[in-house]
C-alpha cells in the first residue's frame, strides 16, 4: 500500500496540508471551465433548463467510487486509513434541505462561491458573507440545536451494508443508477426546453461523449463486481482527532469541550 500518502508516512502533515493549495487551485480551474462560477448556471438546474451541474456530480461520485475501488484492489491505496465521515441521519436530512435552498436563492454552493470571487463576482461575494454570518449564529446557538445535531447517529453507515449486499455489487447498482439518472434528467430537460431559443445546452455534442463514458464506467463496474468487499475496505476505519468520536449505532457521541 502506498496511499493515502500522509497516512503512510511518505509526506508529512504538514506538506499534505500544503497540497491542498495547488489541489484548490485546480478544482477552482475546473470550477471555472465547467460553468460552474456562473449563479445562472446554477439556478437553472432548479428549472430542468442546464442539468450539467447534477451530471456532473454523478459523474464525479462514479468517477471517485470506482478509483476508490480499483486503487485498492491493485494494492495502491489502503482505504482503511481514509476516513469515512459518520452519519447523523435526520440532521444531515435537514441540512441537506437547508443547503439546496440556499442554492436555490444564491445560486451557488461555498466552492462554486469562493471560485466565483475570484472571477470577480460580486454576488458570490454577498453569497459568502451570508454563509459566514450564518455559520457564526450556528456556533453561537449551539446549544439550542446541539442536541438534534447529535440525534439520529448511525456510525459510518454504507449502503452495501444498509441493502446487505456486496460492495462491488452495490458500486455496480450506484453506476447503474448514475447512468439512468443523467438520461432522465437529460429527456426532461429535452423535454421542456428542445427548441427554445434560449436553451443553453447543445444536447448532441454533450450526449456523445457521455453515451461513451457511460458505457466505460459501466464495463469498468462490471468487472470489479464480484470482488468480496474484505478485499477492499475494513468496516472500522479510525476516525481522525478532529472528529467526535464514534459511537455504538444509535447512541451519539457527548459534544468535545475546548
Amino acid at each position: 500500500m502506498i496511499a493515502p500518502l500522509a497516512k503512510t508516512g511518505l509526506i508529512s502533515e504538514a506538506l499534505n496540508l500544503w497540497l491542498a493549495v495547488p489541489i484548490g487551485f485546480l478544482f477552482g480551474f475546473g470550477l471555472y471551465h465547467g460553468g460552474f462560477t456562473d449563479s445562472r448556471k446554477i439556478g437553472r438546474v432548479f428549472y430542468f433548463k442546464d442539468v450539467a451541474v447534477p451530471v456532473a456530480m454523478f459523474s464525479a461520485i462514479v468517477t471517485g467510487a470506482l478509483g476508490l475501488w480499483g486503487l485498492s484492489l491493485s494494492g495502491f491505496l489502503d482505504v482503511s486509513k481514509v476516513y469515512l465521515l459518520p452519519t447523523y441521519l435526520a440532521p444531515m436530512a435537514v441540512g441537506g434541505l437547508l443547503f439546496g435552498v440556499g442554492m436555490v436563492v444564491g445560486g451557488y454552493c461555498p466552492g462554486t462561491a469562493m471560485a466565483a470571487i475570484v472571477n470577480g463576482k460580486l454576488d458570490a461575494l454577498v453569497f459568502v458573507i451570508g454563509f459566514m454570518i450564518g455559520s457564526l449564529l450556528f456556533g453561537d446557538l449551539f446549544p439550542v440545536w446541539g442536541e438534534f445535531y447529535l440525534s439520529d447517529y448511525r456510525g459510518t453507515l454504507r449502503l452495501d451494508q444498509l441493502f446487505h449486499v456486496e460492495l462491488g455489487l452495490m458500486l455496480l447498482i450506484l453506476v447503474v443508477v448514475a447512468i439512468t439518472g443523467i438520461w432522465v434528467l437529460r429527456s426532461v430537460q429535452r423535454l421542456l426546453w428542445s427548441g427554445k431559443p434560449d436553451n443553453p445546452a447543445d444536447e448532441e455534442q454533450v450526449l456523445t461523449p457521455e453515451r461513451a463514458l457511460g458505457a466505460v464506467a459501466l464495463l469498468v463496474a462490471l468487472a470489479l463486481a464480484w470482488f468480496p468487499t474484505d478485499a477492499f475496505i475494513e468496516d472500522h476505519p479510525t476516525p481522525p482527532y478532529y472528529i467526535v468520536p464514534k459511537a455504538p449505532a444509535g447512541t451519539a457521541p457527548a459534544p468535545s469541550t475546548p
